[in-house]
Formats: C-alpha cells, structure tokens, sequence
C-alpha cells in the first residue's frame, strides 16, 4: 500500500518548487550582474554615447527578463507535471474504488437476483419461504449500507460539507459510546477496561459526526479483532488537547499500510466480508474536518495498537 508523506504533497511539492526556482533566478541574477558589469559592460560599452543611450542598462534588463520567462516557462511545465501526476493518480484511485463498489455489490445482488427467481418460477416451499426473504433483506441491507457508507465518504471529501460545531464533554460522550457497545465485548469475550474521568472535559465540534467517528472506532475493536482479547476505551487531557485512545491486544498493523486509506482493512489491503473498507477513512475525514487529529500508537503498554484521537479543548472565555 502506498505510504503518504505529507511533506510531499501535491501542494508542498509546488511550493518548495516554486521556492527553489525563486532562488536559483535570485542566484543567476546576482551572478549575471557581476558578470555583465565587470567583463561586458567595460569591453563592450567604452563611448561616452552609449553611456547616453542607456544601451547597457536596456541589455541588461533584457537579459533579466529573458531569464525570468525561462525560469517561469521551466516552473509551469514543472507545476504542470506534478499537477498530471497527481490527477491521474486521483483518477486511477476513483477507477479502483468503482471498480471495488462493482465487485462488493455483485455478491449480494446476485444472491437476492438468485432467490428471486426461485420464488418467481415456485421453486421454493412455503416452509423455506420466511428464510428466502429474510435472506433477501439481509442481502438488501447489506447493499444499501455499502451504497450508504460510499456516498457519506464522498459527502465528506466536498468543500460543500462543512461541521456544524457544539460546545460539548467529550467524557460523556464517549462514555455512552462505550455503554452503547458493552454487549458486544462481553460476546466476543473481550476484556473492556474504560478509564474516562468523571470531569467534563469540553471540546467544540460537531457532536454527531465526532460521535459516528469515535463509535466506529470502538465497533471495529469487535469486528475486526479476534475473541478473547483485551480492550480499553480511555479520554484524558493533554495540555490544550482532548486524546481519546481505543486500544486492544488484537493483531499489529503492517507499518507500511495506511488504514486510513479507502478500501484497506486491518485483515487485507481490500474488502473480504470485513466491512466496507470505508470505515476508518470516514473516521479521518470527520475528525480532520472538525479540526482534529488522528493515528496509530504502537508503542502503548500491554497493547499492541491504540487509534489515538485528538481535540482541542474549549476553555471558559
């Protein structure tokens, strides 16, 4: 999986090109200043009427400009490049995540196509028929969850989304978070230990979308974890920051793969009937778009991954 680097971004890699080319016309300046005032300009420009002409100085500007729009052209056929690489790159990433919805839906869809037809041609009795629909609505659930869960990705990477922020404790909140999923650890036979202080700790952030990111992360300890593990929800304070961290003793991530990509699992780089392979990349989006931060520790006593979650902390005006 590829592994990004933020310092190489598509926007960094145009400013650091741009700063660089700065400098280098900066640097050719200078140097041909010296270079034309102290070889040319005496060997060249020895009458008194080109001292009245301003020829030099005309030459000299040219030359300036000349070395600029070279400098511009080499900059834009650069930016352009870089720009080409990274559209083609979005758009092999777009073709590979349809192609992914395509093949994710082709299971479910032939199965309900399939049971349809038996019943349609009678070929299902009555005593089988409760199980053929149940089946069915799974299946149906199962297909609109995908469809779902794609289009709330796609809402969220739009300029038109935008949070609607409320002062809030976050310790509450994911204290219910983690109520809400008791049920769940005690049937996988995982050990939960939840350390969430009683004082409020207050952020300012969209409270519904936070809470859908934090309770995915809790969901996927379950879900995508082995039985029989431990498992601890806690929220401290760290300086100006609320850190939120989900930690369990269930399988290591491979360093080289970022899980917040679309279409990667903990288990596998693509979908295998782990869920969607949206998840996590939903969970990032929210919080950053709510002015948060989030990643992987590893480096957590006694676990061996925690997804930590960062906010800011309202304080009293």
């Amino acid at each position: 999986m590829r592994f990004k680097n933020k310092l190489f971004s598509t926007k960094n890699k145009i400013f650091l090109s741009f700063i660089l080319f700065s400098l280098i016309v900066v640097i050719i300046e200078k140097n041909l200043e010296g270079i034309f005032y102290e070889f040319v300009y005496p060997k060249y420009f020895e009458k008194e009427e080109d001292y009245a002409t301003g020829l030099p100085g005309y030459i000299y500007l040219i030359l300036s400009i000349l070395i600029i729009v070279i400098a511009a052209i080499v900059l834009y056929k650069l930016t352009a490049g870089i720009l080409k690489k990274e559209s083609e790159q979005r758009l092999k990433e777009q073709n590979l995540m349809y192609a992914a919805i395509a093949h994710d839906l082709k299971t479910p869809m032939t199965s309900v196509q399939g049971f349809a037809k038996a019943l349609s041609e009678g070929k299902v009795s009555d005593t089988e028929k409760k199980e053929i629909y149940d089946i069915i609505y799974a299946k149906s659930n199962t297909m609109n969850d995908m469809i779902n869960t794609l289009f709330e990705y796609s809402k969220l990477g739009t300029q038109e989304y935008k949070p609607i922020p409320e002062s809030f404790d976050i310790c509450s909140l994911v204290r219910d978070i983690a109520a809400e999923n008791y049920t769940e650890f005690e049937e996988h036979g995982i050990e939960l230990d939840i350390d969430i202080p009683d004082e409020e700790i207050i952020v300012n952030a969209d409270k519904k979308e936070l809470a859908r990111a934090i309770a995915n992360l809790v969901v996927n300890v379950y879900k995508h974890n082995p039985e029989g593990i431990k498992a601890k929800i806690s929220v401290e304070k760290a300086g100006e920051k609320a850190v939120i961290k989900i930690l369990d003793t269930g399988a290591e991530i491979p360093q080289d793969m970022d899980i917040f990509e679309p279409f990667v699992t903990e288990n596998t780089s693509r979908m295998s009937g782990h869920g969607t392979g949206l998840g996590l990349a939903i969970t990032k989006r929210i919080i950053e778009r709510n002015g948060g931060k989030i990643y992987i520790s590893s480096r957590e006593e006694g676990y061996t991954k925690a997804f930590v979650v960062q906010e800011g902390i309202q304080h009293d005006k």
